[in-house]
């Protein structure tokens, strides 16, 4: 497609459910990784903030993701239902009312491609989340919100990294979740040795292409494109970033 076309709207989640419904054993794979790789943490939070232990809730997280490959759970799922998000929470309760017999085949194995639960890292975001909340859905909203952030900064960082200035991106990615006017300039120009007028269009330019790739991010998880604005709003409300 050229630059001058009006782009395509993005494959969504939602999308990625209908791979899993019709597509063919490698198409079904990836989909299906990409599902478990976006909600394996907010999923793995919602069960701690729940009151299970960590092996419980490493447990559980892969007896989940089990559940939905090896019972088709997801291609039972219908996009009137809403959030792809909350269509797999409460697949997640419903699978809670027998988590023995869940957990229990999770640890002989559940059958999920290429997707392994990485336990230290799920401990060290989990000892981050807020303390001030024992609602598990809003634990789980929140680290949803973060996951869709984590990947924009990612791809920024990405695209830094090609051009030799992962460094650089370190330095200013402080700045790109916030719309404070009045940053630390001079203090970052005199690390930087550039100019307070240089620096602000940096920070200018690299809070652009964020933003940009972060409105890309959220226009995957919606069915219509005209959703994009209020999930950004939502997204904003969730995780306090303004």
């Amino acid at each position: 497609m050229k630059s001058s076309d009006s782009p395509q709207f993005p494959t969504t989640h939602w999308t990625l459910v209908q791979t899993i419904r019709t597509g063919d054993s490698d198409e079904v794979e990836h989909a299906l990784n990409q599902i478990c790789h976006g909600y394996w943490y907010p999923v793995y939070a919602y069960l701690r903030r729940s009151g299970r232990n960590e092996q419980d809730a490493e447990d559980l997280t892969q007896a989940f993701f089990a559940k939905l490959i090896s019972e088709e759970t997801l291609k039972e799922a219908e996009e009137e239902r809403g959030r792809l998000r909350t269509f797999l929470l409460a697949v997640l309760n419903r699978m809670l009312v027998d988590e023995i017999r869940y957990r229990t085949a999770a640890k002989r194995g559940g059958g999920v491609p290429d997707f392994s639960l990485d336990h230290l890292e799920a401990e060290e975001r989990y000892r981050n989340e807020p303390a001030d909340t024992d609602d598990p859905e809003k634990i789980y909203l929140r680290a949803w919100a973060n996951q869709v952030l984590e990947n924009a900064r990612g791809k920024v960082l990405t695209a830094f990294s090609e051009e030799g200035r992962e460094d650089l991106y370190r330095k200013i990615e402080p700045f790109l979740t916030t719309d404070d006017d009045t940053p630390p300039y001079q203090e970052l120009a005199e690390e930087l040795n550039s100019t307070e007028g240089a620096v602000r269009l940096l920070v200018h330019r690299t809070r652009k292409k964020f933003r940009t790739q972060l409105e890309k991010d959220v226009a995957k998880t919606v069915v219509d494109s005209n959703d994009v604005k209020n999930e950004l709003e939502w997204l904003r409300s969730a995780i306090a970033f303004r």
